[in-house]
């Protein structure tokens, strides 16, 4: 299961870095670069937990409550300033926000899923962690975009 995780990790920390070096707009090409540092991390914490196993991690989030609500995954649309006289196909902010929102939220529905099926507690909580980390990232997203 943690390599299922690490790789879901490993290709939106790509997808965030080849976007970032694609984009010109400067606050897109910020938000996509947080994103990949939050990736990064992840990963390093997944790869950690492959390497010493999870027990550290565990203790670490057993004391933690996360949410369970679900983030937000509505795209931005073209009703919304300043998109509104944009073209979907050529504005990299349109592109870049939605494609970061869907990823995520995959992301999140995900691991969401895997913690609700776990049949062991310890590995419920690491999961919700994970699907936190998402959430997380999906209001980061929302609050960048929104202020286009």
């Amino acid at each position: 299961m943690l390599k299922v995780a690490l790789t879901t990790s490993a290709n939106h920390y790509d997808f965030y870095l080849k976007a970032a070096n694609a984009v010109e707009t400067t606050q897109v090409k910020a938000l996509l670069m947080v994103l990949a540092d939050t990736e990064g991390e992840l990963m390093e914490r997944i790869r950690l937990m492959m390497t010493t196993g999870i027990l550290d991690q565990i203790e670490e989030v057993a004391s933690e409550s996360f949410s369970t609500a679900e983030p937000n995954p509505t795209p931005f649309g073209m009703d919304r300033t300043p998109f509104a006289v944009s073209n979907p196909d050529t504005d990299p902010r349109l592109f870049a926000c939605n494609r970061a929102l869907e990823m995520e939220f995959k992301g999140f529905s995900f691991f969401s899923s895997i913690s609700s099926r776990a049949k062991s507690e310890l590995m419920k909580r690491l999961y919700e962690y994970f699907a936190h980390i998402k959430a997380e990232q999906i209001e980061k997203i929302r609050k960048v975009c929104e202020t286009f």
